[in-house]
């Protein structure tokens, strides 16, 4: 089972649209700059076009092919009627229902999965275990932050060496102090 708050809600279940908006978010769970764009822009509200590219010195023409791409997955609003040109995201709330449990995904990873750019530590983590480890490394930092682990612990319970895990917590406890402001499924993310 697949929900995707505000897209699906109240509708009557589409096979081939259900499996498609899996697709288009696989891809912005798979691309580190179109992940990156779409928390920019949820953070700040309403953005510039300009303000995007200049911000994230992403190339004009890579600055519009992911504006399009998340207008066509509707997570995006563009107003070409005011100038200059602004956009907006919504707060996508993905979830999974597997033979493993439930799965979600939020802002908050999105913001992880983009911050591989700016966060070496982050960007190391995700090079050798994989963003399926980073999912999991993301609700450990919870954990720790919650007070239910140390660090050492849930690095012990991620399944990797005690340093990759004391490593790669840190970054992802700023970037989930900072989701509390623009991810408003934060508390069902852990």
């Amino acid at each position: 089972m697949m929900s995707i708050d505000n897209r699906i809600a109240g509708t009557q279940t589409d096979p081939e649209e259900t499996f498609n908006d899996f697709l288009t978010y696989a891809e912005l769970l798979n691309t580190p700059q179109l992940a990156q764009l779409y928390t920019f822009i949820l953070r700040d509200g309403s953005v510039e076009i300009e303000t995007i590219k200049a911000e994230l010195d992403i190339p004009h023409s890579t600055t519009y092919k992911y504006l399009g791409r998340l207008e066509e997955m509707g997570i995006l609003t563009r107003y070409d009627d005011e100038t200059p040109t602004t956009v907006t995201v919504e707060p996508i709330h993905l979830q999974l229902d597997t033979d493993h449990g439930v799965v979600t995904a939020t802002p908050v990873l999105l913001d992880a999965i983009g911050r591989q750019r700016d966060t070496e530590d982050i960007r190391v983590f995700i090079d050798r275990q994989g963003i399926p480890k980073l999912v999991a490394a993301l609700h450990y930092t919870l954990r720790i932050m919650d007070g239910d682990f140390t660090q050492r612990t849930a690095a012990n319970k991620l399944g990797v060496h005690p340093v990759e895990g004391m490593t790669v917590f840190t970054p992802l406890q700023d970037v989930i102090e900072e989701a509390a402001e623009y991810d408003p499924y934060l508390d069902r993310a852990n």
